[in-house]
Formats: structure tokens, sequence, C-alpha cells
């Protein structure tokens, strides 16, 4: 039989098999001091341990640390073969993904099997290999979730993770703002770190500094900073709300600073994650006659130059997202050397290779982020995945970018529980470090990479049946931008059919998005899981399939009311089991959100489809969770 090199994860640039290893007693006599304490080995250790048959000869484990630039940083070479392991690299970083390989190589054998030797030389196509998990549109992550999301991305050689904060800080006298949120507090900021550090993994601090500012700007405390205090429409709230920052106030550096300070002592990262994306409102209030008389580009940038001096000032680093100054390249010589612009862009077909050009001619160091195109979708985008991380990868090594900052966000209650991402953070892990091998990867490949390396359940098939969740909206046959077709109806209820998002949908395409529901419902029948994850993930996933279902019969009842109708328009004969079924389902979605995430923004997770099966039968009270 075939040996699984295809199921190390990221799979090596260079790998042959060897002689069967010969399990022992592992001799530490070379380890580096700097090792000692690695997870990483404990886990060798372990996985060596059970192995090791009672009177085995010793196995001679050898750490050999080249001369510092003798090899890229982060290449490491393994040989494993009868009673010989060997790691060699020229930094304890390289050392460390030796062992990882290691380990992997081990778990995929069971221990009823002999397990053959390897020899492995490897490095990374990008230095910076990062996650952002979004924590700022209702779901955080308790403490015991964000570690265990470190060891499960460190262990595909992720080495960056930033948490997505416009709010979830719980900053001092800041307690109107952040009370409702399950803030992260400096504490668990503190030991995150610490715990992210030990796998090899660097928390980079994030705090958005321009736009996306609406949670403070909404209150009066904060109001007079926002560029129209009025508030504006945004697409991140139903109703008119403040939404950036004032540029030409020098009281929002003030604010800034203050943020900045109580931040950033608790990460040991010199980065800074600023945001300043999506300034919709920009020149629409108080800076009007500034970006008249200057343009908007202009004022955009000085007032990035004047974050970048607060950044600077306190020894860190800036990133910041690069939409702006893409729309108006004419300030990207003028942007400051050091800062780091990240471009963004989430659609199989955003022109990534055209905009890192541009970033690549400015000198800049920058990055690219792509998304799991999870958000918006309930069950996840599986090919418009696939697509953008590799095209983000391709543009990433043609233009010499500095890494791939991977990007899962919770836009409209963030009702997709987290393994709906894991595709995302899977398959662009590998792309990051080897974006060859993730490009020519096969449906087979990613189903078994799954259940290997995030479900942790081998041969169960629950990864391919989160391929397939990822497609059941395909059969309806409608394009769509940043979401799912059978997202809308639920994640869009104040929007009535037909509408241009969902342009062409009407029951035909329903019908054949419940033929695909269909089948998935047999698919995920047959899956029985048995490690502690494959079960949680399994429970979560059939939510995710009934409210597909749900959405399905919520489009059918939108389309046989005239067009423009709003949800009451819905019979009662109609509307009320679905109202049923959504509040059942959200009093399940409540249940499976506390098992990961903290209680705060549940309220308004759930409250979108209690709100929804109220409005669609009075008689089913608004329940709180």
């Amino acid at each position: 039989m075939e040996e699984p090199l295809s199921l190390l994860l990221p799979e090596p640039k260079r790998a042959s098999l060897l002689a069967p290893l010969h399990f022992g007693a592992p001799d530490l006599s070379s380890l580096p001091e700097e090792l000692s304490a690695s997870p990483a080995l404990s886990h060798l250790m372990s996985l060596l341990g059970a192995r090791s048959a009672a009177g085995a000869a010793p196995i001679n484990l050898q750490f050999e640390l080249l001369a510092p630039g003798s090899t890229q940083p982060e290449a490491y070479e393994l040989q494993a073969h009868e009673s010989e392991l060997l790691i060699r690299a020229s930094t304890t970083d390289g050392l460390r993904h030796g062992l990882v390989t290691l380990a992997q190589w081990i778990e995929l054998h069971p221990p009823e099997t002999p397990c053959p030797g390897i020899s492995v030389q490897d490095e990374p196509d990008l230095a910076d290999r990062g996650v952002m998990l979004d924590i700022s549109r209702d779901r955080v992550p308790t403490l015991s979730t964000a570690c265990s999301l470190v060891e499960l991305l460190a262990s595909w050689k992720i080495n960056r993770l930033q948490l997505y904060t416009e709010h979830t800080f719980a900053y001092s006298g800041a307690e109107h703002i952040w009370g409702s949120a399950s803030p992260w507090t400096a504490e668990e900021v503190q030991a995150l770190d610490r715990h992210a550090s030990l796998h090899g993994v660097e928390l980079v601090p994030n705090q958005q500094s321009f736009g996306h500012m609406h949670r403070w700007l909404m209150h009066d405390s904060h109001r007079h900073l926002a560029e129209v205090p009025g508030g504006v429409e945004h697409p991140f709230h139903a109703e008119k709300q403040p939404f950036s920052l004032c540029p030409t106030d020098p009281e929002s550096l003030r604010f800034l600073a203050g943020l900045y300070d109580e931040l950033l002592p608790h990460f040991k990262s010199q980065t800074l994650n600023v945001g300043l994306d999506e300034t919709f409102d920009l020149g629409m209030g108080r800076s009007k006659e500034a970006v008249a008389a200057r343009g908007l580009g202009s004022v955009y940038l000085e007032f990035v130059r004047s974050v970048h001096e607060l950044v600077s000032e306190r020894g860190h680093r800036m990133q910041f997202w690069a939409d702006v100054v893409l729309h108006h390249q004419e300030v990207l010589e003028n942007l400051p050397p050091d800062c780091e612009p990240i471009l963004w862009g989430y659609e199989a077909d955003h022109p990534l290779d055209e905009e890192a050009a541009a970033l690549a001619a400015s000198g800049a160091r920058f990055q690219i982020a792509p998304g799991t195109s999870s958000w918006q979708s309930l069950g996840g985008r599986t090919d418009n995945c696939l697509a953008n991380l590799r095209s983000a990868s391709r543009a990433a090594r043609a233009q010499s970018a500095a890494g791939m900052l991977i990007t899962d966000w919770g836009d409209r209650g963030h009702l997709q529980p987290i393994p709906v991402s894991y595709l995302g953070f899977l398959h662009g892990a590998e792309a990051a470090w080897n974006g060859d091998a993730a490009t020519s990867r096969t449906d087979e490949e990613l189903a078994s990479l799954l259940d290997h390396h995030a479900f942790r359940d081998s041969g169960v098939g629950l990864g391919a049946f989160s391929l397939a969740l990822g497609r059941a909206s395909d059969p309806c046959g409608i394009e769509t931008t940043n979401l799912s077709t059978l997202f809308f109806p639920v994640g869009f209820p104040e929007r009535s059919l037909p509408d241009d998002r969902v342009s062409g949908l009407d029951l035909a395409a329903l019908d054949r998005g419940r033929a695909s529901l269909a089948d998935l419902h047999s698919q995920h029948a047959g899956i029985t899981p048995q490690s502690g994850e494959s079960q949680l993930a399994y429970e979560e996933l059939d939510w995710v399939l009934q409210l597909m279902g749900c959405a399905c019969d919520l489009g059918t009842a939108r389309l046989g009311t005239p067009p423009g109708s709003p949800l009451s328009a819905v019979t009662p004969e109609t509307g009320a089991p679905i109202a049923e079924r959504l509040r059942a389902l959200g009093e399940r979605h409540a249940d499976l959100w506390l098992v990961r995430s903290r209680p705060g923004g549940l309220e308004d997770s759930v409250g979108r489809l209690h709100s929804t099966a109220h409005s669609l039968h009075p008689l089913t009270p608004p329940s709180q969770p």
C-alpha cells in the first residue's frame, strides 16, 4: 500500500520513504534548551513512549542546530529510520517544524502497524502564515477554545494569530461599550499569548482605529469623535450609526493612543494591526472641507501617517488594510516605509495579482488576506474558498509578499460554527507553506486531511461531508457574492424576494436546493463520530443542515408573497411551522454556541432567528437565549 506522504500537512516540498522505524526510549542529550518546554516535543515524546515496547533498544533522537543564516530560517531536515531520528535546522522554529512533521507521521500510522521511516527536506513559501478570527461580530471564543485553536493551527505550521477587535477588549472605563460582549481581559490575553508562544505562534494585537468604530461612536461618550456624529448607513447594522473616526480631529489620535497604551503591554508581539479599512463615510461629515481641498486620498494618508507615528512611538510595526490606498494609488509612494499594508479580497475572481503587483511596486512589505468563505454562508462556500486561497498563494509568491493572513469573519450574527472554517484554515495553511501542493489537492485528499487533522477522526467521513455542505447552495444555480444562496432567506429577512443579491432565485432553484439537502441528510446519517471534536462538529454541522432546510422553506414562503412584501405578508398557515422551527433552531444554536464561545453576542445572534420567527407568526414570542 502506498504510504500517506500526501496526508502530511502541509505536504513537504521533498519527502521519501526509508527503512521502518524501531521505537524505544529516546535519548534527548542533544536537545537545545529552547525546545525543552515545547509542547511539540512533549507530544512527540508521548507518541514515542506509546509505541515503545518493553526492553526495546533506545532510539537516538538527535537535534542539530546549524549556523545562523546557513539555511532559510524555518527550513528543516528530518531523517527518521530504524533507531535513528535526526532533525536539523538553523533556528528553533525549524527544529520545531521537524518535530511537528515527525509527530504527524507517527500519528498517521496506528500503533498496531509498522511505521515506515521518512526523509524530509522542507521550507515554507511565505514567512508569515497567519489566521485572523473575528471576535467582534457576536461570537467571542472562550480562552479554552482559543488555546485549542492555537494548538490546531500550530500543528499545521501556522505561525501568526490575530483576534479581530473593534470593542471586545475590556478597556478600563469602557464598560458601557463592551459590557454585553464578554470581552477579553488583560489576564486572558496574557494567558493566550503565553500559550501561543510555547507553540511557536505569535499573537498579534489587533484594534480597529478608523472605520468600523461604530460600537464606540454610537455612544454619547464617544460620538463627538465621529466623522458623521448623526450616523450613516453602513453594511454592519440595520440603522444609521456613526461609523468612522474624524481624521482631522486631534482628539481622535489621543483616543487611539489611550487604547494602544492599554492594549499593547499584554502582547509579546511588536506588530499592531490598526485596521483603517472601509472608511465609507470619510469626507461626508466633519472632514468634508479638508477632503474637498486636498482630496480623499491625501486626507486618508495624513491620518495613516499620524496613526503610524503613534504605533512607532510605542515600539511597534504597523499593519493596516490596503483597500483605501489601492483605490487611491497615488498615495502609495508616500506611505511610511516600515508600515505593512494587507491586501484583502475574498472572491475567487478578486484581482489579487493586479493589486499585489501595485503594492510590490511601492516597495512596501505587504501581505495578502484571502478568507475562509464561511461567513454569510451557514455551511461554507467550498469552491470559492479553495479558489480564493489558491489565488492568494499564487499572487503572494509571484509578488514576493511577506505572508498570507487567512481571515474568518462573522457578519450578520456569526451563525456559522467554527468547523465550517476548518477547510479554509487547513487549506490556507498549506497554501501559505507549499502553494504548489495546495493547488493540486483533490477533494478526496482534502476530505482525508480534514478527517485526520481537523476532526481528529480518520475515515469517519466528516471531511467529505463538510466539503459537500459547502456546496449545498450550488444546485440552486444562483451566482452570489460574499454569501451563499441558502444563507439569504435567514440572513437577510428584512429584504424581500426577488432581490438583486440572489438574482434569479425562484421556486425551481429552491427545489434544487432541497434536493441537495436531502442527499446531505443521507450522508450525515451515515457518519458515526468517534472523537470528541468530531462528535461536537457533527452536532454543529447537523444544526447548519437543519437551518439550511428552514431557509429553503422560508425562501419559498417569501416568493409566494407579492414582490416587496414584508415577512408579515406570509400567511399564518405557511409561516407558523417555519416560525416554530426557527425558534427551536435558535434554542439549539444557543446550546451549541456556549460550548466554544462566550455568552456575549449570543443574544444578538439567536435574536436574529427569533425575530424572524416572531415576524412570521406573532404567536411565537421572541425567546431569550
